[in-house]
């Protein structure tokens, strides 16, 4: 009984330092977009610093000097398969999410996705829920369903039975989703159920509206939900508040409204325009942008040459001397035992 409690509080700590050598994940899909339409996502991503996190992007249509930018600053890029290339981008992409994530459930912690166009960061956000198990995070908008262009794309969707008894909750917004990876990709899979349920073509479906019908109607995820919005939290949706008065800090970060906390993540900046000359002041590139992209065993091509950079972070190295020292234990005590039950048969 002591060798099984022990061996089992050895199994403990290799899981945890396994767990904390997981990385997580930013993904997105981008159509037809320039670099200065994409530019502050993928600069702040960067300032903001976010520890052991890939950030993903599925391209479609996207010209030489903007993917030769995204490689300079380490983006994985992933082409959009031939199969999907006819299909609406704000829809699709959660089939390529499945897909991407579904032999890499092992390798990331949590998740986040964003419309790439109109977001930027100012922090880690993953670093605020470190210790959380099993959620997924919404951002809500300043208004209900009942709001003008909610309200049609609810009702030419799901009808005018649904609409009624969900029209006064209050919005749920695709542009940024986060939470564990299973609970993503449990939630990308049911999201793209419906588009296939509701449109064979993937075209007059809104994945905003399949989200708030799962979420409000079908009572989906109700036991691991985590919602923001502009008063309180750390990611902000903020088109339909673009009359009111925000908060910032003296570096002109955002802070939510309640607690004045800097924000992690900032959706529909495009729509206010003070905000927007914040971006252009804080996020429009320099001709040379100068990074310390650390991978692990990645090649980064670096001046025109292939450099090969080797990182091997302390989680890792903990993770290794435990794992030893499990096996030794083990190895060990298998032994004890063996020459016991041979010493108790005699």
């Amino acid at each position: 009984m002591r060798l099984f409690l022990i061996i089992f509080y050895f199994f403990q700590i290799f899981i945890k330092c396994y767990d904390s050598f997981k990385k997580n994940l930013i993904i997105g899909a981008i159509k037809n977009y320039t670099w200065a339409t994409i530019e502050p996502f993928f600069i702040s991503f960067k300032k903001a610093n976010f520890k052991k996190c890939d950030c993903v992007i599925f391209v479609l249509d996207i010209n030489k000097d903007t993917l030769e930018k995204l490689k300079s600053l380490g983006i994985i890029i992933k082409e959009f398969p031939e199969k999907y290339k006819g299909m609406k981008i704000n829809n699709v992409r959660y089939k390529l999410y499945e897909e991407y994530l579904s032999d890499k459930l092992y390798k990331y912690n949590m998740v986040l996705h964003a419309d790439v166009r109109d977001t930027f960061f100012q922090k880690d956000l993953f670093q605020l829920y470190d210790n959380k198990n099993k959620f997924l995070g919404f951002s809500l908008e300043e208004g209900n369903l009942n709001q003008s262009v909610n309200a049609e794309w609810m009702k030419n969707q799901y009808g005018d039975k649904i609409y009624e008894q969900i029209k006064n909750e209050k919005i749920i917004c695709s542009g940024v989703i986060w939470g564990t990876v299973d609970k993503f990709y449990e939630f990308v899979k049911n999201i793209w159920e419906q588009i296939e349920l509701k449109s064979p073509y993937k075209y007059s479906i809104h994945d905003q509206t399949a989200t708030n019908y799962l979420i409000y109607y079908k009572k989906m995820f109700n036991d691991c939900i985590i919602t923001n919005d502009i008063y309180n939290g750390s990611v902000m949706t903020i088109g339909l508040a673009k009359d009111m008065n925000f908060y910032f800090d003296s570096s002109e970060d955002l802070l939510n409204f309640n607690d004045k906390i800097k924000a992690s993540a900032i959706h529909q900046y495009d729509r206010v325009p003070k905000i927007i000359s914040i971006i252009k002041k804080k996020f429009v590139i320099q001709k040379e942008v100068n990074f310390n992209i650390t991978t692990v065993s990645d090649e980064i091509k670096i001046k025109g040459k292939n450099k090969r950079k080797i990182f091997v972070s302390k989680n890792s190295f903990i993770f290794l001397i435990i794992s030893l020292l499990f096996i030794l234990f083990v190895k060990k005590n298998l032994k004890f035992l063996v020459l016991y039950k041979i010493n108790d048969k005699n």
